[in-house]
């Protein structure tokens, strides 16, 4: 039987990771990276009273964090983040939901305190203004850049193949595929393919970048904010297309 091709346009080292992911799951990885990341050098601020991350990059790119800086509580955007700053050798590591917006209640203990945010460049300003409202000193630490990095050619190269459904991780990367592929011949056969997404935002993210299309673009949420339910949810996507096609 046919594998489905699910298109993963995440950088490495994610990319392969997931493509693994795909396979132990019954698909087949097309891998087309929109954007790849850069380490952004700079010196460490003064120790704050806590830290604050949103992607795992902030551990794995950037100038070493201090090693006195590891019992310091660290709110971490999600799962994967955790477990990235427990590999940093963190002790104190509290999870939020995978959203910004779910850091807010593990803001509100810290009102008064310092905070350093391990960022990356580009970023949005919701969680800079929820520490303000919370009260918190916020710090910068830029840590990494993404950066746009499919070329034509590549685009078109990969696109040319089927594709049955699309990951969509970020709202980011959501964003940067639609960039991707706006000018691309085959722009619509994407969109007609499945479109997988972690959660809601990255979802209203991906309409929008989307525009108006003369269809309604199939596009379905994962019941659980980790990778494995992503590709699930697209594998579900793929097979149903071709079930349709079959009836």
């Amino acid at each position: 039987m046919k594998r489905p091709r699910l298109l993963v346009t995440r950088a490495e080292p994610d990319a392969s990771d997931t493509a693994r992911l795909i396979a132990d799951l019954g698909g087949e990885a097309v891998l087309l990276t929109t954007r790849r990341e850069a380490a952004i050098v700079e010196a460490a601020p003064a120790r704050p009273d806590l830290l604050i991350a949103t992607s795992p990059r902030a551990f794995r790119l950037g100038e070493a964090i201090p090693p006195d800086w590891r019992t310091l509580p660290c709110l971490a955007v999600g799962a994967v983040t955790g477990e990235a700053a427990r590999q940093a050798g963190f002790t104190d590591i509290r999870i939020a939901g995978g959203e910004a917006a779910s850091l807010k209640p593990l803001l509100a203990p810290f009102a008064g305190k310092r905070a350093i945010y391990l960022a990356g460049e580009p970023r949005r300003p919701e969680l800079e203004a929820d520490a303000a409202a919370a009260g918190l000193m916020l710090d910068l630490w830029r840590r990494y850049r993404m950066e746009e990095g499919a070329a034509t050619d590549e685009v078109e190269a990969k696109l040319a193949a089927h594709i049955d459904a699309v990951l969509h991780f970020s709202r980011e990367s959501a964003a940067s595929l639609a960039r991707s592929i706006a000018h691309s011949p085959r722009r619509e056969n994407l969109w007609r393919a499945g479109q997988a997404c972690l959660s809601p935002a990255v979802a209203a993210t991906l309409r929008e970048a989307i525009g108006p299309l003369p269809f309604v673009p199939r596009i379905a949420l994962a019941p659980e904010r980790n990778a494995t339910s992503l590709v699930r949810t697209a594998l579900a996507l793929a097979r149903e297309q071709t079930d349709t096609q079959f009836d």
